[in-house]
């Protein structure tokens, strides 16, 4: 009978703490969801000197511990603090927008500036053509118009 019992006893504490899963700080799934949270701009911080940091890590290992998956957990904090509170935006619409936005003030301002571009080289073409030289008097038109022929004989 005893020996029945102590066998009984020492399974029992070997299957036990396999069973209880009680997550920690150091935990595969622990690191996954904090790693994935803002912690309102917290998340660079010490854990030592950031009492907002040390809050977080409380309720995630209480959330780990209560049984909730990650996704509930990630997604009960995005109910709360909405998509300010991942690190990267979330995929839904408003996710897609976020990671969309810098890309298209790119764009807008490389057409910006090439609009810019382009009509600073038109001006500055066309007063080049404005700035034709007026002759004074028939005489010096004439005599540049010679010269000009003259030289142009000389190299061809």
């Amino acid at each position: 009978m005893n020996r029945k019992i102590l066998i009984t006893t020492l399974l029992l504490l070997i299957v036990i703490p396999g069973m209880t899963t009680a997550f920690t700080y150091n935990s595969k799934e622990f690191k996954q969801i904090i790693g994935q949270l803002d912690m309102q701009g917290h998340a660079d911080h010490e854990l030592s000197t950031c009492s907002v940091k040390k809050i977080y890590y409380d309720e995630v290992i209480e959330m780990l511990n209560g049984g909730k998956t990650e996704t509930e957990i990630i997604q009960s904090y995005v109910d709360e603090y909405g998509q300010a509170a991942l690190r990267t935006p979330g995929g839904g619409t408003s996710g897609w927008i976020a990671w969309g936005m810098p890309a298209a003030g790119v764009g807008i301002g490389s057409v910006i500036v090439g609009v810019w571009l382009r009509k600073l080289t038109v001006k500055k073409a066309e007063s080049k053509l404005e700035t034709k030289e007026e002759w004074t008097s028939e005489v010096e038109k004439e005599i540049a118009v010679k010269t000009f022929d003259e030289e142009r004989r000389k190299l061809f």
